[in-house]
């Protein structure tokens, strides 16, 4: 009599036969997640991104498997892949202090959507100095290049003595948000003839010999296209339909490309679409849009407020979100001047990053460049040096609090590159410490740190570095410039403070008598004497003496400069809260 099977039980064939089927399956997932390039590779659905260890002591110079690069068409006439050229530093020892795994700092990267455990670009990223970086005459983007350091192009009249407000162009609000806020600068380009005759300006301007076409985004969802010399219009404004706090960027190639953060995505309750936007400055048309709502965030905030950069060399787009993701966007850009028309067809690489203190780990300051490093702070205050052929973190720094204020950059000597950067007053309570700092951008080694005594204010206004540093050049090579908000118990209190660059030491403060978020502006006069330019809350415009602080010249606006101006040879074009865009004249005279 044959023995009963017990119930639930599979015969001993049937079950072999399902065991070798099992094993084929996951054979085939196995091959399957291991792409051409031997890198281990898996698809991440949204909230899963599981960031990898940093070792302790970060190889400068990795060599993994390279990612497989996209087939793509090359852009007509593409340079090639530069090389480090003199006084391109690299980072090649860290700081002790500065270890990523001293802050717990982990990372991951997705590539072109795909979470890889190791990445190296083929085309590597080499940025030059900061004075090459735009091709153009003008202002590109926030401070004005990669480093951060600049905002005005061409010198002032000798003696500057006199803020003459030339024009102010009335502009609106959306959803409660009015004017031009923090960082809120514009970017000014000289364009070139042919460059003109395909773009869709108004007839007269397109047929303006020497037009200086003012770019202004502004927080009623418009991006304004002016004429510097008088205010008035050079083409219809770019409705993006929703606030935009930051400041946009122009491809600094000279390429007809607009790059354009926004930091806004509710508008009367309602939730809209938000991100980076690529606009064709032929026909103003939408090119692209970076979708801040990503689903390898790991923080659910998703403004962008920072202005991105773009490696002229490798056609890169380098930009970071307050969804704390720097992405790495190969645009293969497609220009055809004789034609007119461009085209990008993007590659979207990501860096995705936790760490101890990062809880909220969005950035709302824009990524400084320096070589193949890419530097920038997030809302937690984690400072990071990341490398942007790798996508790893070479080193990192505790800044204590809040970030929003960008990183500067400057190059001191062979194989010596300074890093100013400052906080503001939020984590820690109502009151506290503003540290200043100098740190080494190749080793995290700090150098000095001040502390000024700050408060937050009784409002959504806070306090601290809001603004970002200006570091002096020319005859004003020993100094770096601080403008802090709510530096004492007066009401809205600012102050700037120049610090010498060696030691920290203070040279000159002034009171500001009102709180200021306006990044301040370093301009030099034919004859080289140095000056700076600062906004502040209660609409006060001032030009003061970059060696010792004398107030020269001021013009009331008449309404919080939130934004920061930019300047191109005498004309300075700044936005207000109070729903206006100006335009100033800076005139001089005898002594």
């Amino acid at each position: 009599m044959p023995k009963k099977r017990k119930k639930g039980l599979l015969p001993a064939g049937a079950l072999i036969f399902l065991l070798v089927v099992v094993a084929l399956i996951v054979i085939l997932i196995v091959l399957l997640a291991i792409d051409c390039s031997g890198n281990s590779r898996r698809s991440i659905p949204d909230a899963t991104l599981v960031p990898t260890e940093i070792p302790a002591t970060p190889s400068p110079t990795p060599t993994p498997s390279p990612v497989p690069t996209p087939e793509v068409s090359p852009t007509p006439a593409s340079s090639p892949t530069p090389t480090p050229g003199p006084g391109a530093y690299a980072v090649t020892s860290i700081f002790s202090g500065a270890e990523p795994s001293n802050l717990g700092v982990l990372s991951a990267v997705v590539a072109d959507g795909v979470q890889v455990e190791s990445y190296s670009r083929s085309e590597k990223i080499f940025m030059g100095t900061s004075d090459t970086y735009f091709a153009l005459d003008g202002v590109a983007t926030f401070r004005g290049n990669n480093y951060r350091d600049g905002g005005a192009w061409g010198t002032i009249p000798n003696n500057p003595n006199e803020l003459e407000i030339v024009w102010a162009n009335h502009i609106g609000q959306l959803a409660g948000w009015g004017g031009v806020g923090w960082t809120g600068q514009c970017a000014l380009v000289r364009w070139p003839e042919d460059t003109r005759a395909i773009m869709n300006l108004y007839a007269e301007k397109q047929q303006k010999a020497d037009l200086i076409e003012v770019i202004y985004a502004a927080m009623d969802g418009n991006i304004y296209f002016l004429d510097l010399e008088d205010g008035t219009p050079t083409r219809d404004p770019i409705r993006v339909g929703a606030p935009i706090k930051g400041s946009v960027s122009v491809d600094p190639r000279g390429y007809p490309l607009l790059y354009c953060g926004q930091g806004i995505y509710e508008i009367d309750g309602k939730t809209v679409p938000v991100g980076t936007r690529i606009f064709s400055l032929i026909d103003q048309s939408l090119l692209y849009f970076l979708d801040g709502h990503d689903q390898f965030s790991l923080r659910k905030w998703y403004a962008f407020d920072a202005s991105p950069l773009v490696d002229a060399q490798t056609d890169t787009l380098i930009q970071v979100g307050e969804n704390a993701i720097l992405y790495l966007v190969k645009l293969n850009t497609q220009y055809d001047p004789e034609g007119g028309t461009i085209s990008v067809d993007p590659v979207v690489d990501r860096y995705v990053f936790t760490s101890d203190i990062s809880d909220k780990p969005g950035m709302e300051n824009s990524i400084a460049v320096y070589n193949q490093y890419g530097y920038f702070a997030d809302n937690s205050g984690l400072l990071q040096c990341v490398n942007l052929n790798t996508l790893t973190c070479e080193w990192a720094f505790n800044v204590q609090d809040d970030t929003d204020a960008s990183c500067v950059l400057e190059e001191e000597g062979e194989n010596c590159v300074a890093l100013y950067t400052a906080c503001q007053i939020d984590h820690r309570g109502s009151r506290g410490d503003v540290y200043l700092r100098k740190l080494d951008a190749l080793t995290g080694e700090e150098k000095w740190s001040v502390g000024i005594p700050a408060k937050t204010g009784g409002d959504e206004n806070g306090g601290g570095a809001f603004a970002t540093p200006a570091v002096g050049k020319g005859s004003l090579s020993q100094l770096v410039y601080f403008h802090i908000a709510r530096t004492t118990d007066e009401p809205g209190s600012g102050t700037i403070y120049a610090l010498d660059k060696q030691t920290g030491d203070l040279v000159w403060k002034r009171d500001l008598k009102y709180y200021g978020w306006s990044s301040p502006t370093c301009l030099y006069s034919e004859d080289g004497k140095g000056y700076v330019l600062v906004g502040s809350g209660s609409g006060q415009l001032r030009i003061l003496d970059g060696l010792t602080g004398e107030l020269l010249a001021d013009a009331d606006l008449e309404s919080n400069i939130e934004g920061s101006p930019a300047v191109f040879g005498d004309m300075l074009v700044v936005g207000t809260r109070g729903k206006y865009i100006v335009g100033v004249k800076i005139k001089g005279g005898s002594v």
